[in-house]
């Protein structure tokens, strides 16, 4: 079976994909695509997992966790999306000694030790780290942005490095990735990616992040535009959500918050530099793939 895990970052998404994924049920039944339950899985893969880090036996795990992953689910099934958004660690452990998400490899190769007869598939969201580590601040409920770092140099952090180290130790799994500051325009080429849909197959919810940057009277503009311009095509479609982007964006949508840090302006435009360095980087590492507007 193919598992289609989407391993977070943890301060992107707030199970927004699997709220979207949801919504396309019925055609992923047609693909024989299963989307558990979340409260079905989570927590008992987590327990198991644990249970392979303590040395316990694996037997029968794998059989087991399925059995309470597709309850009520159909029997026909070749893919089963998994949403873990703090599959690498949770936001106190996502940075350590300059590295982001330290302990990833070590959890991919619990799960993969319960699920190692199946094909695996990570999917996660980058963000700029100026903002990303003052969101884990959030999470965390944490005014001390050296909880989040921990001694680490916020301006060495690089996705790039983290993809580097699962790819390393388990090159037969491919990467697919994203920019969070990309997501509101690619969220529709993001759900068919999971769907396996094509550009001409209709996909529920596919402006569902973008209507949360908008105004409610912008968006109700671009409904109103888009009903008037079904043909358009993809790249037609983005020009059209940037042109609304730009005169109808919610203030609130793109301010970030980053009175907790010790960052002035200088700083967050070098970082930003950097994670722009970082993503064109990643563009062109083997064995992953950026979605891109």
């Amino acid at each position: 079976m193919q598992i289609l895990v989407h391993a977070g970052a943890h301060p992107t998404d707030e199970d927004k994909l699997y709220a979207s994924l949801d919504a396309n049920t019925p055609f992923m039944a047609k693909k024989n695509i299963v989307l558990p339950r979340i409260q079905l899985y989570r927590r008992p893969l987590r327990q198991a997992m644990i249970q392979v880090a303590k040395n316990q036996s694996a037997h029968r795990l794998r059989e087991n966790l399925l059995n309470s992953f597709l309850q009520n689910s159909p029997s026909d099934h070749d893919t089963m999306i998994l949403s873990l958004p703090m599959f690498f660690g949770s936001p106190k452990e996502c940075v350590n000694k300059d590295r982001l998400f330290p302990d990833a490899v070590t959890h991919l190769t619990r799960f993969c030790t319960i699920f190692n007869q199946d094909e695996i598939e990570i999917f996660f969201a980058i963000r700029n780290p100026a903002t990303f580590l003052p969101a884990c601040m959030q999470v965390a409920q944490t005014t001390q942005l050296n909880d989040i770092l921990r001694g680490s140099n916020y301006m060495a952090l690089r996705w790039s490095e983290l993809f580097l180290r699962l790819r390393t130790a388990f090159p037969q799994i491919p990467i697919t990735t994203w920019c969070d500051e990309d997501t509101p325009f690619i969220w529709a080429k993001l759900l068919r990616e999971f769907m396996s849909a094509t550009n001409s197959q209709p996909v529920s919810n596919a402006y569902a992040i973008f209507a949360q940057i908008l105004t409610r009277e912008g968006f109700e503009r671009f409904k109103g535009y888009m009903q008037n311009h079904p043909d358009m095509n993809p790249i037609q479609r983005r020009k059209v959500m940037y042109a609304f982007a730009e005169k109808f964006a919610r203030p609130d949508a793109v301010i970030q918050d980053l009175n907790d840090t010790p960052w002035d302006q200088p700083t967050v435009d070098r970082m930003t530099e950097n994670y722009d360095a970082d993503v064109d980087f990643i563009s062109n590492m083997a064995g992953v793939t950026l979605i891109e507007p």
